[in-house]
């Protein structure tokens, strides 16, 4: 009787070039994911806490610091709180303000409080060109007092709240 030993079976090349296949977007996520660190504060925040739309800005907020010579701002979590709640409250009355300003302000026992409000621009960008556009809100987003901040948005109604 002839008995045969199992050879090991080849690889499936097809199963490794789908591997090589996804790469390119495994790299993108864990770059991604390396980004994330400079935004946070104290952690990164949490997809539920920052959309899409307002971590694109805080990112494109601080690459026009970055620009300008200054330190990039930090991801505050009681600034993101104010600034959600003044989203809210602008999106319920469907009007933008700054009503309140001095109590968030206080809220956060900063000497140094800097805010800009928006509405109903269709991305981060132009937002953000709307703001260094206008001399005062230009002047809010280079502050060079303030190093950690909070943004957020309902129904497209954006704040952007920034402190010491």
């Amino acid at each position: 009787m002839i008995e045969a030993a199992a050879l090991p079976p080849e690889p499936d090349r097809r199963l490794h070039l789908r591997r090589i296949d996804r790469m390119p977007a495994l790299l993108a996520v864990i770059a991604m994911v390396l980004a994330l660190p400079a935004l946070a504060a104290d952690r990164p925040a949490p997809d539920s806490e920052l959309d899409g739309f307002m971590r694109h800005l805080a990112l494109r907020i601080n690459d026009y610091r970055q620009q300008q010579g200054l330190d990039p701002l930090v991801l505050s979590d009681d600034l993101m709180r104010l600034a959600e709640e003044h989203s809210h409250d602008m999106a319920e009355r469907r009007q933008l303000s700054h009503e309140g300003f001095r109590e968030r302000r206080r809220r956060t026992q900063s000497r140094i409080c800097v805010e800009n409000v928006a509405h109903n621009f269709p991305t981060p960008e132009t937002l953000l060109d709307g703001w260094r556009r206008s001399p005062a809100h230009h002047r809010n987003l280079v502050e060079p007092k303030v190093v950690r901040m909070g943004l957020a948005g309902t129904a497209r109604y954006v704040t952007f709240f920034a402190c010491r």
